[in-house]
């Protein structure tokens, strides 16, 4: 800044300054007819150059939660599976970035009292909305790390009551080994005799007498079947979801990849299919694709959504209440421990990493093991 008096006894004014890219600016004005003038005109300069650079500086401060969530979302695709990603990115749409909400919301003007609202009102729609929020709130707390607020205004809301979980009356968790043996039964009468269908009954058979999981199960290979040692090689995981289909991934977990022990009468049934797909396969005119379990023309994975639809016609069959496809997996590990398997050995071949896992999801007890509890107890204690 410098003010120079000039021979016609005028002053000019001239003021230097820095933009918010760094480059050099000015501002000139001359003809003062006093030193008071020309330093009233410099100070108001100034404080008018200040302004426009805090404004501006606080517009590139600010970001719209749209923004802010694609930045976090780059850093959270690569560590999770395509179906996990894919569920987590439509939640945020279909609930969070609306119209209604924070979809043309900045991360700064979400306050407490506008998220306790929202989240009062996602309570009484989604009843795991907690679990859901988390994109939402690691959202909100990178920016605090990015200096876009100061304090997430997650940690200044109550968390209301959720809605509670629906109870379905016909569903159960798992079978029974009397509800499983009618299961299947109904399953071979339905498709075990007619040789382009044998595959579903073979896909439920695997399903209930290995613990693997449904993804694991339809990206086996006839080279993962080992016949001679009684093993599947598990390696592998088929990965279908909105907008993505037949991926194939790495198992769910390290410890996802292992052998899974096959019983013999589930290796024959096993074996009959692989005769089976061959006879249509060359019948056909086609070549084998070497996919365990193919769809209808053999050329390629099993649709997901079929077994779904499967498994309720063979439940409505039996007059069994219905499971989930992956209710078979808690089949599997809830009679294996009633069978007296060790728990460590079930853990490996479920391919769980943590031992909490199996014990805390897959340990159900039956009716008939609550009605032994205490006879259990006293065998041991008899006094």
């Amino acid at each position: 800044m410098s003010i120079k008096k000039q021979k016609n006894r005028t002053y000019n004014v001239r003021v230097s300054y820095s933009d918010n890219d760094g480059k050099r600016r000015e501002k000139n004005k001359k003809g003062f007819t006093s030193l008071t003038l020309a330093k009233k005109w410099e100070r108001k300069t100034l404080d008018e150059i200040d302004e426009i650079l805090a404004n501006h500086k606080q517009q590139q401060e600010k970001m719209l939660l749209v923004d802010a969530y694609e930045m976090w979302l780059a850093t959270y695709k690569p560590k999770v599976a395509d179906t996990t990603f894919n569920k987590t990115n439509r939640f945020m749409i279909n609930h969070v970035l609306t119209t209604d909400w924070f979809k043309d919301s900045y991360v700064d003007e979400i306050t407490p009292t506008i998220l306790q609202q929202f989240v009062n009102k996602l309570s009484t729609v989604v009843h795991d909305y907690n679990k859901n929020l988390m994109p939402f709130k690691r959202t909100l707390e990178q920016c605090v790390v990015m200096d876009l607020i100061e304090i997430s205004p997650f940690d200044k809301i109550i968390k209301p009551k959720a809605k509670p979980s629906p109870i379905f009356t016909d569903r159960l968790d798992f079978y029974t080994v009397e509800q499983l043996n009618q299961f299947m039964s109904s399953a071979k009468q339905l498709y075990g005799t007619d040789d382009n269908r044998y595959r579903i009954y073979t896909l439920f058979r695997m399903l209930a007498f290995t613990g693997m999981r449904r993804g694991e199960l339809l990206a086996l290979e006839w080279s993962d079947v080992d016949y001679k040692n009684k093993l599947i090689h598990i390696t592998k995981n088929l990965v279908t979801s909105a907008g993505v289909k037949d991926v194939i991934h790495p198992p769910k977990t390290k410890a996802g990849k292992r052998d899974v022990k096959v019983d013999s009468n589930t290796l024959a049934i096993l074996r009959h299919w692989q005769a089976i797909q061959a006879k249509l396969t060359l019948a056909n005119g086609l070549q084998s694709t070497g996919i365990v379990f193919t769809n209808d023309d053999l050329k390629g994975y099993q649709n997901v959504n079929k077994l779904r639809l499967w498994l309720i016609r063979i439940a409505e069959q039996a007059g069994l209440p219905r499971i989930k496809v992956h209710g078979f997996r808690h089949t599997y590990a809830t009679l294996a421990i009633q069978a007296g398997m060790n728990i460590k050995q079930l853990q490996y071949q479920l391919g769980h990493d943590d031992v909490q896992t199996t014990l805390s999801v897959y340990s159900g007890l039956t009716e008939s093991d609550k009605a032994k509890t205490a006879d259990v107890f006293t065998s041991l204690v008899n006094f």
